[in-house]
């Protein structure tokens, strides 16, 4: 499933400055597509999204979000 969810808040711990810079962004898409189930993702700080294809259930999904500080809604 392909998706683009809103992202309210970003737990940072890619980079010291704090700023949600795009480096963080393009940092953070790498660490999901590691995970599994994670087919692609991008993450667009700018625009407080993120576009991802996964094979996830909601539950898990949200989960796997939650762990790496990245909060939806």
């Amino acid at each position: 499933m392909e998706e683009t969810l809103k992202i309210s808040y970003m737990n940072c711990d890619f980079c010291t400055a704090k700023n949600h810079c795009a480096s963080c962004g393009g940092e953070l898409a790498q660490a999901l597509m590691q995970k599994p189930g994670i087919a692609s993702a991008q993450v667009n700080i700018p625009d407080h999204s993120l576009r991802i294809a996964h094979s996830l259930d909601a539950d898990a999904l949200e989960d796997l979000l939650d762990g790496m500080g990245l909060l939806m809604g």
